[in-house]
């Protein structure tokens, strides 16, 4: 299931009704990750120095780096959820004509949504930062890694099904779909988590993210 949703994804990507939509989403997400680089120069700490630049541009790099991979998959999928639809809508017209979404969920509900587990996701992030700093010494980073894709793979496989989901059917019945088919909701969301961890796809990990998740939905459902 993962395996075909990944590969109708790829081949669609450049194709003419997902062109535009796969460059607004890339933009997006490019937009949040400068966003985020900006936000990071502009309120580092220059007081707080050590005398030595090749320190201070380690110390920038560090918290840098560890700020984009906490921060940026919750920022981009904020801002991709204004776009989820435009996503899900390429992907039903190629692959399910015959199930095209016939609710249309007002944009404030969803980027309240979106915004709510932004929040959590940073939260849990941070809260997660002293284990993945300990597991990155203790295990070599693997466990730091196991960690963060366990952790980011719930929130994300939650928050993707649901902008998914919310378009077919009630919020009652997406949270109870969501607890059903819970281990293929998670392996999705951990292959999105995955994808954040990569330099340059992690652009195009929203993107991937929300076109996989509508295969994974429609799959379910046609199991039910």
């Amino acid at each position: 299931m993962i395996a075909t949703a990944l590969n109708r994804t790829w081949q669609q990507l450049l194709h003419p009704k997902f062109r535009s939509v796969f460059l607004t989403s890339l933009a997006a997400a490019g937009l949040s990750l400068v966003l985020l680089i900006s936000l990071t120069v502009a309120y580092w700490p220059e007081e707080y120095t050590s005398g030595y630049e090749w320190i201070d541009n380690a110390g920038f790099f560090l918290v840098g780096s560890l700020a984009t991979y906490i921060l940026f998959p919750a920022i981009s999928t904020t801002v991709m959820s204004m776009i989820a639809d435009q996503i899900a809508d390429a992907v039903e017209d190629e692959y399910y004509p015959h199930r095209r979404a016939d609710r249309k969920i007002p944009i404030t509900d969803v980027v309240l949504s979106s915004a709510k587990l932004m929040l959590v996701v940073i939260v849990c992030n941070l809260i997660a930062l002293v284990p993945y700093i300990f597991l990155f010494f203790l295990t070599g980073g693997i466990g730091t890694l196991a960690l963060f894709i366990a952790l980011n793979g719930y929130l994300m496989g939650r928050e993707y099904w649901e902008l998914v989901a919310m378009r077919h059917m009630p919020m009652q019945d997406v949270r109870r779909g969501r607890k059903k088919y819970k281990e293929k909701v998670f392996t999705g969301g951990a292959l999105i988590a995955g994808l954040f961890l990569i330099p340059f796809v992690n652009l195009l990990a929203p993107i991937i993210g929300a076109s996989v998740m509508t295969h994974i939905f429609h799959h379910l459902a046609d199991d039910a």
